[in-house]
């Protein structure tokens, strides 16, 4: 049966709780980056990238300060990026990065962008406890059955209720307050990064803190410029070396693709 949403509670602002598929984005709304943490640098590009080797360059994998967008740049010639290092994309004199290539998928990051994709975003978390704490005290309904704190893995009804019941007594002060007050809800900073990375691998109902993956970045393809895959195009979306991506900064489509997002083993 369908829920009516039109008196269901709101949540905080500060986590925007975007349905799957909803495409309505907020008036002047920034949803570009100008900082970035590189995740990988690759000085021959891709792997999948079939091209001879003179014809491959280098690129860097790197996670959005902003809105914790995957983006492929195009490296300053000569300067190699290191991984775990927050640089700037903006029109401002560069050290490491020379433009942005793309948005990418989860899919499309490297092994080694993969592997260092936890560890940038527990930093990233932690630098700004302030904000994410308030997602544990200002926690509200999604609908009728369901409160924004089971969307993390592992929260089941019993622990969602015992971090309710310690909010009613007053926001928590950060993380240490948190485990504190609630000493079965272990790591919540490495709960915010699971669910993080699940809402980057798309398929899900609810995106809380990470862009909702665009449709275009479903499209299998190759470098060198070849698309394959589906059949079908999508203007704009086979981004060669030197064409600037301005999407890369939110997700504007709806669609996803057929990835693994499960919320995991529900502790209750």
């Amino acid at each position: 049966m369908t829920e009516e949403t039109s008196n269901r509670p709101r949540a905080d602002p500060t986590f925007e709780h975007k349905r799957h598929g909803d495409r309505k984005q907020d008036a002047g709304r920034d949803d570009r980056e100008e900082w970035v943490w590189v995740l990988d640098y690759l000085p021959y590009g891709r792997e999948t990238d079939n091209r001879p080797v003179y014809q491959k360059k280098p690129l860097i994998h790197a996670l959005g300060d902003n809105k914790l967008i995957l983006m492929e740049l195009i490296p300053v010639e000569g300067k190699i990026a290191p991984i775990h290092t927050k640089t700037h994309i903006g029109n401002r004199d560069e050290e490491y990065v020379e433009r942005v290539k793309s948005r990418i998928s989860y899919d499309d990051l490297s092994h080694g962008a993969k592997m260092e994709l936890p560890l940038v975003l527990e930093d990233h978390v932690v630098a700004n406890e302030e904000r994410f704490i308030q997602f544990f005290s200002k926690a509200a309904p999604l609908s009728m059955r369901q409160n924004s704190l089971e969307l993390l893995p592992g929260v089941g009804k019993k622990l969602m209720l015992d971090v309710l019941e310690e909010s009613k007594k007053g926001p928590f002060e950060g993380f240490a307050d948190l485990k504190a007050r609630v000493p079965a809800l272990h790591n919540p900073e490495k709960l915010i990064v699971q669910r993080i990375i699940e809402e980057m691998k798309g398929d899900q109902k609810y995106y809380v803190f990470a862009a909702q993956p665009s449709r275009a970045l479903t499209q299998p393809h190759e470098e060198g410029g070849r698309q394959h895959g589906h059949g079908h195009g999508h203007g704009g979306h086979n981004n060669r070396d030197g064409n600037r991506d301005n999407r890369y900064g939110g997700g504007r489509d709806g669609g996803y693709g057929n990835r693994s997002g499960g919320y995991g083993n529900r502790r209750d």
